[in-house]
């Protein structure tokens, strides 16, 4: 069974459901099926935090991967780690691109994904 955990503020609209699925389906294409990823979405100051605190840079940027290695849940779930979507630089990027914020979270997500899943190998 795959679990998807999803953190975000209460002000970020996206929808959740859809992001989900879409997450679930792409684990399932990528053979992956019985793993837990986090998505969390977060603002910019946050971003910039995470970035300062694990690559000593101190910017922002739209998508970091946080993966954990070898960790298993008590029931022998692949942890994959994190995924973190930085959701003003999704916003300005939908804007930029005339997209939904729904699909510019989605193309963070996989960019995250992939690099979670590179750590795997």
């Amino acid at each position: 069974m795959t679990v998807i955990d999803i953190k975000t503020n209460a002000g970020y609209c996206f929808n959740h459901a859809n992001l989900k699925k879409k997450t679930s389906h792409y684990l399932v294409d990528q053979g992956l099926e019985d793993v837990e990823v986090s998505l969390v979405v977060v603002g910019k100051r946050k971003m910039r935090q995470l970035n300062q605190d694990y690559r000593r840079l101190n910017r922002v940027s739209d998508v970091l991967a946080f993966p954990q290695k070898e960790a298993r849940t008590p029931e022998g779930r692949l942890i994959l780690g994190d995924v973190v979507i930085c959701y003003p630089c999704a916003q300005e990027e939908a804007i930029s691109y005339q997209e939904s914020i729904d699909e510019t979270i989605w193309d963070f997500v996989e960019h995250g994904l992939n690099r979670l899943i590179e750590n795997l190998e």
